[in-house]
């Protein structure tokens, strides 16, 4: 935090100022930026988009009084790996990959329904729509929020770090946001992917954060959208909460998707779903 104090700077060069490994300032980095203390936005570098840092707040207080603290509030937090989605409309190119090894054939959609697919921890199609469902808590606690958390990047062939993709996310059928992955990230390996996997191939993606709470829809922390908000989801009206991930037939960037899991990319997590 101190190091930033006065201006933004990059993962590299807070890396060499701290003395510190890269992937432990990436792991710090995420941390403060979900504590919402840190922003991190993504400027063209000389190899694909960099990410710069830049603190929210001048300073803070932290309480070790147990008597004024609140009683904390039960979160209900569930990881579905990519490989167990419940339904999925797509199109060529497309395919899956495991830790080991890739999944079936590349350009085949019926892979997509091998028994074999829940292995997968990368998954890429040009069009269409993949869907999820994680199972639905209680409803005798009054939650207010939900967050989805995952790594997703756009899909050429190879890779292209300037190839905008428009991804739509839909909860319960609701249209919550849609975005713009800047590219087919690649040019280094991801900290997580296999060796296996041709280094001139897709590598590792951004982790998207989207949260709908009583205030509306926030996209990595940014308010995005005030018109829907927590209760408009109706996920206490059934058994499974929906999860849906994909490009929109009017979409003016239909770049494709490619979704990480635990074994590839940037980021240790598949996706989670995070109730609070």
């Amino acid at each position: 935090m101190r190091a930033l104090l006065y201006k933004s700077k990059g993962i590299q060069e807070l890396s060499k100022e701290l003395k510190m490994p890269l992937t432990s300032v990436m792991r710090h980095i995420d941390v403060l930026s979900d504590a919402q203390l840190i922003i991190i936005n993504y400027q063209p570098g000389i190899k694909g988009h960099a990410k710069y840092c830049s603190q929210t707040i001048l300073s803070y207080t932290v309480s070790l009084d147990i008597s004024n603290m609140q009683t904390p509030i039960d979160d209900y937090t569930v990881e579905m790996p990519i490989g167990h989605f419940s339904h999925c409309h797509i199109s060529t190119p497309c395919g899956i990959n495991g830790k080991n090894a890739t999944i079936g054939k590349f350009d085949d959609k019926s892979v997509f329904f091998m028994p074999e697919r829940i292995n997968a921890e990368q998954l890429w199609f040009d069009q269409g729509f993949i869907s999820y469902n994680f199972p639905t808590p209680t409803s005798d606690k009054k939650y207010h929020s939900i967050t989805f958390s995952f790594e997703v990047c756009s899909e050429t062939t190879y890779f292209n770090n300037d190839w905008p993709s428009d991804i739509s996310v839909f909860i319960n059928d609701v249209e919550v946001v849609t975005f713009t992955s800047p590219g087919d990230f690649g040019g280094r390996r991801g900290n997580y992917t296999p060796q296996y996997w041709p280094i001139t191939s897709t590598q590792f993606g951004l982790l998207k954060k989207i949260t709908i709470n009583e205030d509306g829809v926030f996209l990595d922390n940014k308010s995005v959208n005030k018109k829907i908000t927590f209760k408009d989801l109706l996920l206490f009206d059934g058994s499974a909460i929906k999860l849906t991930i994909g490009i929109k037939d009017n979409a003016k960037h239909k770049g494709g998707i490619n979704l990480f899991g635990k074994n590839f990319g940037d980021f240790n997590q598949a996706i989670v779903m995070k109730i609070k």
